[in-house]
């Protein structure tokens, strides 16, 4: 009996262990992908090739095999619309990656065989990726149009965030000799907020600016870079919930809250240009320049509207007297670099006085100029690759939602 238990046992054991040394094996299988193995070499191999490349993970193992999994589906996607390389494809493929690294072909190689990559890992990483694009553009490429509005986008200042943005508020008094005694009343009141609220309501409440309806709230992050000294300085550096001012502007006393700030990539002033119109309307800060002023905003859409409809309000007024402008963001003028800083694209703005006409300005965009700026036949393709992308991104969740994946 001792001896039949002592072989039950055995044979137990054995029987437990078997799976688990056909689970360690190197080239038992630790996926199934549609019926398709994918072995713990590939996984080992996958974690040191992502590793060699600098991804990292919580789970290094789990990490590789989805990774895998995606390029056994992306393979066999391919594989089944009539997916194939060209002779060359694929050397050319990884001769493209090895150069990323400042590497040639065979360095790069030599390189993963030194961190125990096999060749053939690389070879099957960079097959994957290229069967994958070549179906992604063939399948997607001719669907996406990117537009020349797309563009100007990428190209502008909106598309390259300079170094450190603000969020303010504002307040614009007048400097008219009618109205000295009342902004000397009201000047301390203002220095004296605390909170934006409180700013917030002597906004709607004294304000000369469009803004005063929403509180004073300027809703475009402004480069403080733009911002003419004293107030950009102090913006870069003031405690959330500051108020700057006085500023002496033509025509107006302006008061900033600083409600936030932030960092992000650098544009210099010299490497931005400004498109703008900028016209003198006669009238001053007169109830009837004014209301001529919402008129033009109401029928303006463009830039292109931008002169017609100003005659249209003021027949009177000369064609040259409409300035079609663009310029370094540095050349302009401390009041029109403050004035337009605070607009976004389409926007208009009619703050200031000089020599008794209304300045009335309209942003059409900010453009970054220079060395280093790419093309519009480079900012086409990236905003085409970056859609292709989404595309792909789409299509391979859905590969895997319908895909059979079991562990064994």
């Amino acid at each position: 009996m001792k001896a039949v238990l002592v072989m039950l046992a055995t044979a137990l054991l054995s029987a437990i262990a078997a799976p688990a040394a056909r689970a360690q094996s190197p080239f038992a299988a630790a996926v199934y992908v549609n019926d398709s193995a994918i072995t713990n070499y590939e996984v080992t191999q996958k974690m040191r090739l992502l590793e060699f490349l600098g991804a990292t993970g919580s789970d290094p193992r789990q990490q590789a095999i989805d990774r895998l999994i995606e390029e056994r589906l992306q393979e066999q996607e391919a594989t089944r619309l009539g997916g194939r390389l060209e002779p060359g494809d694929l050397t050319d493929a990884m001769t493209e990656f090895a150069g990323r690294a400042n590497l040639t072909l065979d360095a790069f190689v030599a390189r993963l065989q030194q961190a125990g990559i096999d060749r053939d890992t690389f070879v099957s990483f960079i097959r994957a990726g290229a069967l994958w694009r070549g179906l992604v553009q063939a399948r997607f490429g001719s669907q996406i149009r990117i537009t020349d509005a797309q563009i100007d986008q990428a190209l502008s200042v909106e598309g390259v965030q300079p170094v450190t943005e603000v969020l303010i508020s504002e307040i614009f008094l007048p400097t008219d000799a009618q109205f000295a005694e009342t902004v000397q009343r009201i000047v301390p009141q203002i220095q004296r907020i605390r909170s934006e609220t409180e700013f917030a309501n002597a906004a709607r409440q004294v304000s000369i600016a469009p803004s005063a309806t929403t509180g004073g709230r300027v809703d475009r992050w402004i480069n403080v870079a733009a911002i003419p000294d004293p107030v950009g300085s102090q913006m870069a550096t003031a405690p959330i919930g500051a108020v700057v001012g006085p500023v002496d502007m033509p025509g107006a006393l302006a008061f900033f809250l600083l409600r936030a700030r932030r960092d992000s990539r650098a544009v210099a002033g010299s490497a931005i240009e400004i498109d703008y119109r900028r016209v003198a309307l006669p009238g001053g800060r007169s109830d009837e320049t004014l209301a001529h002023v919402a008129r033009i905003r109401d029928a303006v859409d463009s830039c292109a509207d931008f002169a017609p409809v100003v005659l249209r309000e003021f027949p009177d007024l000369a064609q040259d007297a409409i300035a079609t402008l663009a310029r370094p963001a540095t050349e302009l003028s401390a009041a029109e670099r403050t004035e337009i800083e605070r607009l976004n694209p389409g926007e208009m703005s009619a703050n200031t006085v000089t020599d008794g006409r209304l300045v009335l300005l309209m942003l059409c965009a900010r453009r970054v100029t220079g060395d280093g700026v790419p093309t519009r036949d480079q900012a086409r393709l990236a905003l085409l690759n970056r859609a292709l992308e989404g595309q792909a991104t789409v299509y391979l969740q859905q590969l895997r939602a319908d895909a059979d994946i079991r562990y064994p």
